[in-house]
């Protein structure tokens, strides 16, 4: 073999290892701030590094095959092997306690009874989780403002439900929501999978500009995430099946983000709708916002179009 294609072939892996530095920045920020020390995340990732193995070598995985494709010793690929455990799925009770509460008849979003009849929050909370008292989820529902109290009387004022920042459920909404997009672009690459994983990025906007088209983000966002709910909820009751899906959405701006946080001309825009239709953000000139960007993702039904002038 030729020493000059070895040379290419190192600096194409080299290339593709830098690839990684993007998304690796963020995890490793979250897990020194959460104190999640380096041998335990390398440990997790050993784990995660076999289990890819085996899913890409199929049934014919065996230590020495799981061995050359990821480098680790096959004595220690036996070892963990025995150590997996299943993934499980993490339920988020108080979205789903707000979701129930918006669509069942049963319980008013105008107003209910904090416990009593069949109508009562304790009820409501009670048909989602036993094993915890229906009050623990009241108090953190009114804490993040997404209820309010008069009296014995407690209304629901939105349907979605926003963790408080620092608690518990953020970091369980990062895994899934992350977890997940990351799951369905990878797909796209590896499997040629037809999930729809595009976005709208743009350089060089003004402030102005990234605040007109993050209130249109939110919004349009907003009204698909509602009308997915929407469509979603009454599927258990009438179709059987073991599937499931996730459909979200991010706005990222580098004013509130760590990779250029330190320039403050450096204004990016990066909007993202997984697995489900995207809205275009509403269009500025080129004289107010000088724009550097477009559409693309790893898949899509390319039905997503931004408008832009001749300009």
């Amino acid at each position: 073999m030729p020493s000059g294609f070895c040379a290419v072939k190192k600096n194409v892996c080299i290339a593709h290892m830098l690839l990684l530095d993007h998304t690796l920045r963020p995890l490793t920020r979250l897990a020194v701030q959460r104190g999640w020390l380096f041998p335990t995340v390398e440990k997790r990732l050993r784990h995660a590094y076999i289990k890819a193995a085996q899913s890409l070598d199929g049934k014919g995985a065996t230590d020495s095959r799981v061995s050359i494709s990821t480098g680790l010793q096959r004595r220690e690929i036996a070892r963990i092997r025995k150590e997996s455990a299943p993934l499980q799925t993490v339920r988020q009770p108080l979205a789903e306690i707000i979701a129930l509460w918006w669509d069942d008849p049963t319980y008013d979003p105008n107003g209910i009874p904090a416990s009593g009849d069949e109508s009562s929050f304790s009820t409501l909370a009670r048909s989602i989780r036993k094993d915890v008292y229906p009050r623990t989820f009241l108090d953190i529902l009114i804490e993040n403002c997404a209820v309010s109290e008069s009296g014995d009387v407690f209304s629901l004022n939105t349907r979605r439900y926003k963790p408080i920042a620092g608690s518990e459920d953020q970091p369980a909404y990062l895994v899934a929501n992350v977890g997940d997009h990351l799951e369905a672009a990878v797909s796209n690459v590896v499997e040629a999978s037809d999930n729809h994983d595009m976005s709208v990025h743009y350089e060089g906007l003004s402030e102005t500009a990234i605040a007109r088209l993050d209130q249109h983000f939110r919004s349009r966002m907003q009204q698909a995430l509602e009308e997915l709910d929407s469509m979603a909820r009454p599927f258990p009751d009438t179709e059987n099946g073991h599937h499931r899906f996730l459909a979200g959405g991010y706005f990222f701006d580098s004013r509130n983000g760590e990779a250029k946080k330190n320039d403050p001309k450096a204004i990016a825009l990066f909007a993202f709708l997984a697995l489900t239709a995207c809205s275009a953000p509403e269009v500025v000139s080129a004289q107010d916002c000088p724009r550097k960007g477009g559409i693309g993702g790893t898949g899509g039904t390319g039905d997503c179009i931004f408008e832009q002038d001749a300009s």
